[in-house]
């Protein structure tokens, strides 16, 4: 990541529970450079939280995240049109605790559901290939 990035980065997640929300973008990172299907992943910042897309080529769906250090938790968020939460929701009711069709929230007091997580990443980020 550049200069700009990490400044991003820092400003963004000033208020919030950095470390989890750090493995968090460690793995989406880590994911899309052990599987050359997904490709470019580019890091930006939507609506003021880190959102991360594939871009050469288009393999998958933009994620977002956002932690709530006040009430203890964090969340990955993916677009309300794609049919991920609500897939996820039907074969793995109990992995997560989802909200509405684009979000699961996770407790920051719980160590990262690492397994579940890579699941879910591998999912968004290879949305669009066949």
């Amino acid at each position: 990541m550049g200069r700009i990035g990490k400044i991003m980065w820092r400003v963004c997640m000033t208020n919030n529970p950095e470390h989890r929300l750090d493995q968090v973008r460690k793995l989406i990172f880590t994911l899309a450079s052990q599987d050359a299907r997904i490709g470019t992943v580019k890091e930006s910042l939507k609506w003021g939280q880190p959102s991360f897309a594939t871009v050469r080529p288009k393999s998958g769906t933009p994620i977002r995240f956002d932690g709530d250090a006040d009430v203890g938790t964090y969340s990955i968020y993916v677009p309300c049109s794609t049919s991920l939460i609500e897939d996820f929701r039907t074969h793995h009711p109990d992995m997560f605790d989802y909200h509405d069709n684009r979000e699961i929230r996770l407790d920051l007091s719980q160590p990262l559901p690492a397994r579940e997580l890579t699941l879910f990443l591998m999912a968004a980020l290879t949305y669009y290939l066949p």
